[in-house]
């Protein structure tokens, strides 16, 4: 059976990325790269010299005509997710167990580091990268050393590849595992033992992976792409769906979709001049629309923040979800904004209509201060009214060093984690530019819940911009309110139907069904909405 899990990840963007994250509580969800990786041909063969050694040059040409693999770490002297991977022994344990077969590499990649110090202890460092020179590796201080695999695939540090002799590279660590760690020396030396054996090389069958979503929403179209590496010539590919609209395609790119709730598999066979692979990975499927809110990531009421990552960089943060023109029929109006908060800096609510790859016109906008971890609910006043033709985005924006992102996995009991949403529910705008998450290698969905409906009020007012704190959040009778001059409280139900009211800052909603309500809470200084969970 499967729980829900909340997890905060950081927007900070560009090749700094990785180092830029701080465990926020206890270990980041368990997962990694995909059991098959994705192969990719080196750029150029490069060379450098050993820091260790400076008579001594490091040539991949000459590592690979001698039939050797490499293992090559980009890494950075103030990464401190890089300092754990060196301090965990990875790169010692490859070289002592598997040193016949793999030259193993340090490379100090970021141009900014410029002070060969830093390689040594001194300045901005994590310490002594060469264990006094006793490492058994050389180490090279040349970003130059980056052209083996492009810059553009270093997004992060630390970035392991795995480089064949043939030319052939995958990554060891990178952008779908660095986050799940501990390092493991011994699950280290097991991974790369068995990718001496999994390279493309000819006369061997094709190596493929999948590249699409676990997920999908019901009656959305998702796109399915076969990553091939293969020697010899492709001589079919073949790819069947369980229950889906369109079971069967031919191509490199299958497109599809479901149009009832379950679990399905995909699978991708290919076949070359050898022999053939068979690839298959399983998509749940889930409906999107929750009554009159939509809500990207499954349908949850009430999660636990139980492990994350902070923000140590940047000025601030813009997160956004984009509900899609096809499911806003019938939605004539905006009234409310929840999302998950995590701290009390202000956050910055923009409605947008319009845009298929950026936010199109900018139709209302408001800020609130949070209130702490936990579902919060911003409400817009008076209703937005929606043109039902066009995207509806929701952006969220706050302060990098104050706080997090929320985004949602789905845990089974095995802890094995899934990303739960669509690549719709996951645009970030980094350095002026939206892109999804999805695209930059994260597999995460933000918890976002817009509330619509047909009608302007639908027994909700103008509300004013009252602070105000609900506690327990969901509850199972009682319900505290902490704002200031508390008149009385009204309990609503999701049709704006007010099912019974109480005096003071104390709701006992014991009687009523387990459900989601909405609490007008009335003031001296004016009213707010919160949304309350009874379970």
């Amino acid at each position: 059976m499967k729980k829900i899990l909340l997890v905060a990840l950081a927007l900070t963007l560009g090749v700094s990325a990785y180092a830029q994250f701080e465990s926020a509580k206890g270990n980041a969800p368990k997962g990694g790269a995909k059991s098959t990786p994705t192969w990719y041909q080196i750029q150029q063969d490069v060379t450098g010299v050993n820091f260790l050694d400076n008579t001594q040059t490091i040539s991949t040409a000459d590592i690979r005509n001698a039939g050797k693999c490499m293992v090559i770490d980009y890494s950075a002297t103030w990464c401190s997710w890089c300092w754990v991977m060196h301090t965990n022994g990875i790169l010692e344990a490859i070289h002592n167990q598997l040193g016949d077969n793999v030259e193993v590499i340090w490379v100090e990649s970021d141009p900014s580091t410029t002070d060969p110090a830093e390689l040594t202890g001194t300045g901005q460092t994590q310490g002594d990268w060469t264990n006094g020179g006793n490492v058994p590796y050389p180490i090279i201080n040349d970003e130059g050393f980056n052209n083996l695999i492009g810059n553009s695939n270093i997004s992060g540090y630390p970035t392991v590849v795995f480089v064949s002799p043939n030319g052939y590279w995958c990554d060891l660590y990178g952008n779908e595992d660095w986050q799940f760690g501990p390092y493991d020396s011994t699950l280290a030396v097991i991974k790369v033992s068995a990718l001496l054996n999994a390279y493309p090389q000819a006369g061997v069958a094709p190596v493929i992976s999948i590249n699409g979503p676990s997920t999908a929403i019901n009656g959305s179209t998702v796109t399915f792409t076969a990553n091939i590496v293969s020697v010899d010539s492709i001589t079919d590919i073949t790819w069947t769906a369980t229950g889906a609209t369109t079971t069967s395609g031919n191509t490199a790119t299958f497109t599809t979709s479901w149009t009832t709730d379950g679990n399905y598999t995909v699978t991708l066979s290919v076949t070359n001049t050898t022999g053939t692979t068979t690839e298959t990975i399983n998509v749940n499927v889930f409906s999107w629309n929750w009554g009159n809110t939509m809500s990207y990531g499954s349908n949850f009421n009430d999660a636990n923040a139980t492990a994350g990552f902070r923000f140590n960089s940047g000025s601030t943060s813009t997160w956004a979800a984009m509900y899609p023109a096809q499911f806003m029929s019938g939605r004539q109006y905006l009234k409310s904004v929840s999302f998950y908060a995590v701290g009390t800096m202000n956050y910055t609510l923009d409605v947008y209509q319009g845009g298929d790859n950026a936010p199109g016109t900018k139709i209302y906008s408001r800020t609130v201060k949070g209130q702490g971890e936990g579902w919060q609910t911003m409400n817009c006043s008076g209703a937005v009214q929606l043109d039902q033709t066009k995207n509806l985005w929701i952006s969220l924006t706050a302060p990098h060093a104050a706080g997090y992102v929320m985004s949602l996995y789905m845990n089974d009991a095995a802890d094995n984690y899934a990303f739960c949403g669509d690549p719709n529910g996951c645009w970030a705008n980094a350095g002026g530019s939206w892109t999804t998450m999805s695209d930059m290698g994260y597999e995460v969905t933000w918890a976002i819940k817009a509330t619509t409906g047909n009608e302007p009020n639908a027994g909700i007012s103008t509300l004013g911009n009252v602070e105000l704190n609900v506690y327990p959040n969901p509850t199972t009778g009682i319900v505290n309110i902490d704002a200031e001059d508390v008149v009385n409280v009204e309990v609503m139900d999701m049709t704006g139907r007010t099912v019974m009211t109480a005096n003071g800052s104390t709701v006992d909603m014991s009687a009523l069904n387990n459900g989601v309500y909405m609490l007008r809470v009335n003031t001296v200084n004016g009213s707010s909405l919160q949304k309350i969970v009874k379970k």
